[in-house]
């Protein structure tokens, strides 16, 4: 059974893989922080960081609380909240049945750039997916090892991956090519 809203935590060790890899810095937003592991970890490894977290369950200690899958509360949190264009990167571990809208806000959101931990299987040119996935590819993929997301030690079936869209280089420059899958 599904956890509830997907909350699965993630693992410190994966954090620090993307920070060991991906020059982060600045003002960071975790828009689905769930019980804050993302945004502890990045304490820990950038306190010269600012750090926003928000997630869409009101009972967990996020500092916002709005769904990250819908257009109009990225707009009314830009407007009420803080000035999201002040956003540097924007990193998450969100619920894959809604990972595809959160990261095209998240992605119009941030100045230089999002990473998301998503499964592998995230890259394929889905109908829903293939456009935005071939005008936007991600610069960076970082394969992670199977950790445990629900602290009982039991590792996913699945493999995750650190999903990283650069804003402030090329997408030439890219060594990942998102393929268009056929028409229906």
């Amino acid at each position: 059974m599904r956890r509830k809203n997907d909350l699965y935590q993630t693992s410190a060790k994966a954090v620090k893989e993307l920070l060991d890899r991906v020059p982060i810095a600045g003002v960071l937003f975790e828009c689905c922080a769930g019980m804050g592991a993302i945004s502890y970890a990045l304490r820990d490894e950038l306190p010269e960081a600012q750090i926003i977290t928000n997630d869409i369950d009101i009972e967990l200690p996020a500092t916002h609380h709005f769904d990250a899958s819908k257009a109009s509360n990225w707009e009314q949190f830009r407007k009420k909240e803080i000035p999201i264009s002040t956003i540097d990167w924007t990193i998450t571990n969100p619920p894959f049945n809604k990972a595809f809208p959160i990261l095209m806000h998240a992605y119009d959101a941030s100045l230089k750039g999002v990473a998301f931990l998503l499964r592998l299987s995230f890259l394929e040119p889905t109908y829903e997916r293939q456009d935005w996935m071939y005008e936007h590819p991600p610069s960076k993929l970082i394969v992670l090892p199977r950790y445990s997301f629900t602290e009982d030690g039991k590792i996913d079936s699945v493999t995750c991956a650190w999903l990283i869209w650069n804003k402030t280089r090329r997408w030439e420059d890219t060594s990942i090519m998102i393929a268009r899958k056929q028409e229906r």
